[in-house]
Formats: C-alpha cells, structure tokens, sequence
C-alpha cells in the first residue's frame, strides 16, 4: 500500500516517481519507472517468414535484431502497430491483429506492450520523415526455425522480441493445424 508518492524525475518520455509504502515487512520505499505503452509488430508474408529489422539501442549500446515497433502514443494496438510497421520498415498490411498485452518489466515499468500481428502485406518505401533512420539500419524476413538459431547466437536479444515471437508462434500452431 503506498502512504505517499513524489515525482523525482520526468521529461516527455519518461517519469520516475518514489513511493513510500506499507509492507507486511514495514515501511518502504518502491520506485516505479511510467513511460507510455508501446507495441511490436510481427509482419508474416505467405512464406510464414516474420520481418525483423537491425536496430540500436542506446541504453544498452547493442544493436540486434528486433521486431519493429515503438511508442503506441495513446492509440489502439492495431493502429498504433500499422503506423510504426511503416514508419520502421515501409510494409504495409491488409489486417492486424492483436496477440497479447504484456508487461514490460514487471516490478519495475509500469508500460504494457501490445503485440500485433500484420498479415496481408505489401512492400513500401519508409517515409522520409521517419525520425529513427539511424537507429534502425536494416530489415529482412527471416523464417521462425532461423528466428530460434538467431536467438541462441543472441543477434536477438530483447525480451519484447522473444515475447512477441512466442506469441506469433502459438497463432501459427492454431492457426495451421
């Protein structure tokens, strides 16, 4: 039970806030990180091969390979996934659907990630003014038994893209016997 709460940091994209808080074990303290939801975005052409792009990460200074995707900026999942889809990669789709709304990191962020999956798809140029074109370098598709080898060398890293997988992986095994 939190007694209090006080802000310690904030700017556009990020708050941090310090809770004082009522244990079983007493009093505490407990920081909570807000940043805004986010989504990820697993395009599937007919060839059943996922589209993932080379991207950075500056808090981490690790570039990988990832499921393109970004801030939801407050919109439903399948609109928050066709813009950044063709903002990071230029693809379009004809249907989006919703897989699942994890959380981030529990016990730490309060963000919830949406993974959307985007069928149907057509392949475009990114817009120009895509603010991410140094961050993100490159995109192929890749098929899921090469997604698992990627994951054991570590190209892929990043616990929303492992997530996402998963979840593109039980659709799949429902979805085609």
């Amino acid at each position: 039970m939190a007694l209090s709460s006080r802000v310690v940091y904030e700017n556009q994209w990020v708050r941090m806030r310090e809770d004082a808080t009522l244990r079983q074990s007493g009093e505490g303290i407990y920081s909570v990180v807000e940043t805004n939801d986010s989504v990820v975005v697993a395009a599937l052409n007919d060839a059943r091969e996922v589209y993932v792009v080379w991207a950075y990460s500056y808090p981490t200074d690790t570039w990988s390979w990832q499921l393109p995707g970004g801030g939801s900026d407050g919109e439903e999942p399948e609109l928050a996934g066709q813009r950044e889809l063709v903002e990071e990669t230029g693809i379009g789709a004809e249907k989006f659907e919703c897989l699942g709304r994890l959380i981030v990191a529990l016990g730490l962020l309060k963000e919830r990630m949406a993974v959307v999956l985007a069928t149907g798809l057509s392949m475009g140029s990114r817009p120009p003014e895509a603010d991410d074109s140094d961050a993100v370098a490159e995109g192929k598709f890749v098929s899921l038994a090469e997604v698992a080898r990627m994951v054991a060398r570590g190209e892929i890293c990043d616990n929303q893209t492992i997530a996402g997988l998963y979840l593109v992986e039980k659709w799949l095994a429902e979805h085609e016997g």
